[in-house]
């Protein structure tokens, strides 16, 4: 479903249903969710908290609830986790200071920016679809983990120090 009043210039109320199919990053921007609505329009641009499951149509949610970070740039790949998909979760939503159940949906994982590439800056984008039938993206690092910073490398030694006849 998707808040009409967020794909009509406001001058639509309710919602619409639809099917949610794309997802794109713009560097400093709120995820972009493209959208085949049931006229059979596409719509593309939508944030996070315009969507909604059936049960969810009358929760009040802000782009704040559904998520808490930017982009940080033009890439990222998505990924179902299959070890993920089997487990139920709560989600921290600081605006209404309460948890909510969910199940995780996928996560995007950025890369190519300097955030990513950044070992301290580094987040994975959790999507997950909560009990109360809307979405949020969250980060999922508990504050008693310490942040990385560290940047590992396999191979420490010069190439050339490490091909030999030997080892070839």
């Amino acid at each position: 479903m998707v808040n009409r009043e967020l794909c009509s210039q406001g001058q639509e109320k309710g919602w619409e249903e639809a099917v949610w199919f794309g997802l794109y990053s713009v560097p400093h921007r709120a995820w972009g969710c493209t959208v085949m609505l049931k006229c059979g329009a596409l719509y593309r641009g939508l944030p996070l908290h315009a969507l909604a499951f059936t049960n969810g149509t009358n929760e009040p949610w802000t782009l704040g609830d559904a998520q808490r970070w930017d982009c940080f740039g033009w890439n990222f790949t998505t990924i179902e986790y299959d070890y993920l998909r089997e487990l139920d979760c709560k989600v921290w939503i600081a605006s209404r200071q309460t948890w909510i159940k969910g199940s995780y949906m996928f996560t995007a994982e950025p890369y190519g920016d300097g955030y990513s590439l950044e070992p301290s800056q580094t987040k994975s984008h959790h999507f997950i679809e909560l009990a109360n039938g809307r979405i949020t993206c969250v980060l999922a690092k508990p504050t008693w983990l310490k942040v990385q910073t560290q940047v590992f490398h396999a191979e420490e030694q010069a190439f050339d120090g490490v091909v030999g006849e030997e080892t070839a």
